[in-house]
């Protein structure tokens, strides 16, 4: 089975490729700066070498290329390398980064879309980290992402509010982008900003019996053992304070429950000998350990879910890294943790109140879009890069397909909101991390970002209950999950329209009715276009059985 699919991944990408490229470009005719070289000993090249030697910050190669028309075009880059990470810049914005898998033959990789100028366009590959060969850059004709967001949790008993939550964060996907930072400097941002953020990550790592900076006076010093500090009925105060507006996002720096050394980060793999493909094994200590873990964090979700509060619920983050222990042993290992840890929580524990989001963004690490229900991208590009990081972003579009919602969720510089929308990396939402959005961001880019009307904070007039974003609309529609009938309040109208996901009429009514049975309708997202005259009114609304 497995050698069938990847020979039809291989028919799939030779069809696609027979496609004529737009433009080309020749590595080694391009403009070399700091040690790049030309080489021509490693076979399968084309042309007349290729350019190799990227070690230092100063090494890369620019090359232009020109098109006939102003659009979008698929970048495609020719290469021979090691599992390495390179930035690129478009026309001299960036960098973004681009992933290069290793390979033994040349081959390329999708660099993802950008936005091109007609006439030429400069692109270069500058050094990040580690040697690569490059050979060949290719432009193919192209349009933006198109989307066809999963109507439903992964969840199916997921509570009215979670549902809800979900369904305001589809509603604005590709339209805005809902601000966010981690508890620890979430009030540094209004101070400069004016505004708050609409997103509050906080995290768990406090609450497992390897925790290990739990202080204990008889020894003045640290010893392992869990501790609550607050987090969870801190997330549920200010839930409320906010009218429920606000989101509540929980990450866990999970300790190891053991093999580590009192007063480390033993969720670092270098800081413990806890192994991940022990604990996944049923009937071993390990084992043991790790379900007494997720039990523990699982309370606190309890605590959650009974006040009512929805979760942005992000475990095993950064795992394709390597650099968590539950990443250390390779993703077969992970996705059985996870797998473990979703089904413990949902199936035993009965939370409900969970929205599972997965930030790594490598192939064989994902655990499939059955069992996720957001992905992320954690960006640290450098400071004061404001890019909004295309490629990493269609890297993930490839991921899942167009099916899930796509977030920035963790950064230290926030993107330009504007070239978000502009240039096709919408993100679902940003999160800045801790004292990076003061370091990494200058004050009157803070200011710039919360107080773009494409950015939604706590002032912003909307309300994750309802789907609309303007108060003062004509019509009020809901609820914003639709099981079978529509409810419209507010002046009569003309016409009633339900346009689906792929732009099709699935239903239109002349009747100007405060009720409209949809009850036949297939679950998915949809449009509702209301008439009146010579104006028309329009709201995103989930149908979901």
């Amino acid at each position: 089975m497995r050698t069938k699919l990847m020979l039809l991944v291989s028919l799939i990408f030779c069809l696609i490729h027979a496609q004529t490229p737009d433009a080309t470009a020749e590595a080694e005719n391009g403009v070399r700066s700091g040690g790049v070289t030309i080489a021509s000993s490693i076979a399968g090249y084309s042309g007349t070498g290729y350019v190799t030697n990227f070690q230092n910050s100063s090494d890369k190669i620019t090359v232009s290329m020109t098109v006939a028309n102003k659009g979008f075009y698929k970048l495609m880059i020719r290469y021979y390398s090691e599992n390495k990470e390179q930035d690129l810049f478009v026309n001299g914005n960036g960098p973004s980064k681009v992933v290069f898998s290793a390979t033994s033959v040349f081959t390329e990789v999708d660099a993802g879309k950008y936005l091109l100028n007609a006439g030429t366009n400069t692109f270069t590959i500058q050094s990040n980290w580690g040697w690569i060969q490059i050979d060949k850059f290719s432009l193919y004709a192209t349009t933006k992402n198109s989307y066809n967001i999963t109507p439903n949790l992964i969840n199916p008993n997921a509570t009215t509010a979670t549902k809800a939550l979900y369904a305001f964060l589809v509603s604005n996907f590709n339209v805005k982008i809902i601000s966010g930072q981690t508890d620890d400097w979430y009030d540094k941002i209004k101070p400069i900003a004016g505004k708050t953020s609409m997103l509050r990550a906080f995290d768990f790592q406090h609450y497992t019996q390897g925790y290990s900076y739990l202080w204990d006076n008889s020894i003045r010093g640290f010893k392992f053992g869990a501790e609550d500090n607050g987090q969870t009925q801190k997330a549920i105060d200010w839930y409320n304070q906010s009218g429920k507006k606000g989101i509540v996002n929980f990450q866990w720096h999970w300790h190891s429950p053991t093999g580590g050394t009192v007063g480390t980060n033993t969720f670092y793999t270098n800081s413990t000998t806890f192994d991940v493909t022990k604990a996944v094994t049923s009937g071993t200590t390990e084992n043991t350990k790790i379900l007494q873990d997720i039990d523990a964090i699982a309370f606190q979700l309890k605590r959650l879910q009974t006040a009512d509060v929805p979760v942005l619920w992000r475990p095993l983050h950064e795992a394709g890294g390597t650099w968590f222990w539950w990443g250390a042993k390779g993703p077969v290992a992970c996705k059985q943790l996870y797998q473990i840890l979703y089904d413990r929580m949902t199936n035993y524990h009965g939370l409900n109140n969970l929205i599972w989001v997965w930030s790594t963004p490598e192939t064989d690490w994902y655990p499939g879009n059955a069992a996720v229900d957001i992905v992320g991208n954690d960006s640290y590009p450098g400071e004061y890069n404001y890019d909004p990081q295309k490629s990493a972003f269609d890297r993930l579009y490839q991921l899942i397909g167009g099916t899930k919602l796509i977030a920035m969720s963790e950064n230290g510089p926030i993107p330009n909101p504007d070239d978000c929308l502009t240039y096709d990396a919408p993100w679902a939402y940003f999160m800045s991390w801790s004292d990076l959005v003061t370091v990494q961001n200058s004050n009157q880019h803070i200011i710039d970002v919360f107080n773009n009307a494409l950015v939604l904070t706590l002032e912003s007039p909307t309300d994750v209950n309802e789907l609309s974003a303007d108060p003062n609309a004509a019509y009020k529609v809901f609820p914003n999950i639709v099981r079978d009938i529509i409810n419209i309040e507010g002046k009569s109208y003309s016409r009633v329209e339900l346009i689906n996901s792929k732009g099709l009429l699935v239903f239109s009514s002349k009747n100007s009715s405060s009720k409209i049975n949809i009850q036949n309708t297939p679950n998915g997202m949809y449009l509702l276009k209301i008439y009146n005259n010579d104006q028309s009114y329009q709201q995103k609304l989930i149908v979901s059985k």
